[in-house]
């Protein structure tokens, strides 16, 4: 298997355990907040990939770690996991599953955006057919509304606000993971990140009361937890991989396909059914990103 394949593995496969984790955490949306749904998963999940990185040898991988890769990692994680997918899980509850993924793909726009006026990196114009079909497939998906979704005059446009605002700290977070990818491993990298993400959301006043409401939990809702957890550490490990062996570019685009897991997944797992509308933003919004690439 080839560096570039193994690449296009990790990111599809991030895009498909986000798309997984997105949704059933909506199932649980009412009795956590989403600081504390994404404090819980971060530590437990982070928690399960460091304890499997020292028994598998790679302990001394992470004590000989650069002090300024830890950093950056660190700085990364707090930007994008502590802090991105907290505002992303917020605006997703105003916006429904389907048409927050799909605005969410605005990141790799921002950053075909920013590489071209700060860093020379050059606009073809199969790029600028790309960014004209992301831009039209936004648009359709701010417009669209399913069955079940949030009214989009309730909160909605605070909700596309969120998502933005999200998409730009992943933008920011997958930009600084670039260097220290250079020097350690996927694995690693993930049980570095995860645990810290998890430790800086839970100390946090937005996550208290999560622990009283985690051991409340029964049944079903119990089992969600956990496999959301157990998600959490294999999701991250598949994004880190993605950008590793498929670059910056790749990687951040093929983990951004999770609206074409989501729409079938919110159709059987939330009962709710995208407009004709969201769906097709979703799959122009993915046409246009594979342009972008």
């Amino acid at each position: 298997m080839t560096a570039l394949t193994l690449g296009i593995l990790g990111g599809l496969g991030s895009a498909f355990t986000w798309a997984l984790i997105t949704t059933m955490s909506q199932r649980v949306a009412g009795r956590f907040t989403p600081a504390g749904i994404n404090a819980f998963r971060a530590l437990v999940g982070g928690l399960i990939v460091l304890v499997g990185t020292v028994l598998g040898g790679l302990g001394g991988e992470i004590v000989g770690m650069p002090l300024w890769a830890a950093g950056m990692m660190w700085v990364s994680v707090l930007i994008g996991y502590a802090g991105g997918d907290v505002v992303f899980f917020a605006g997703m509850q105003r916006l429904g599953v389907t048409r927050a993924h799909t605005l969410s793909m605005a990141h790799p726009l921002m950053t075909t955006v920013v590489g071209a006026l700060f860093l020379g990196e050059p606009i073809t114009p199969l790029r600028l057919v790309g960014i004209g079909f992301v831009l039209g497939g936004i648009s359709l998906i701010i417009t669209g509304r399913g069955a079940g979704s949030p009214d989009p005059h309730d909160g909605s446009r605070r909700g596309v606000r969120l998502i933005l605002l999200a998409a730009v700290a992943w933008m920011v977070s997958a930009v600084l993971m670039k260097a220290p990818l250079q020097v350690v491993s996927p694995l690693v990298a993930t049980a570095i990140r995860s645990p810290v993400a998890g430790l800086a959301l839970w100390v946090t006043p937005w996550a208290r009361g999560t622990w009283g409401a985690v051991k409340q939990s029964r049944g079903q809702e119990a089992w969600l937890l956990a496999g959301i957890c157990l998600l959490s550490a294999l999701s991250p490990v598949l994004f880190v991989t993605g950008l590793k062996y498929g670059g910056v570019a790749i990687g951040t685009v093929l983990s951004t396909t999770s609206p074409l897991f989501t729409i079938p997944l919110e159709i059987f797992l939330l009962k709710q059914r995208p407009s004709r509308r969201t769906v097709a933003g979703a799959v122009t919004t993915v046409v246009g990103i594979a342009l972008m690439s």
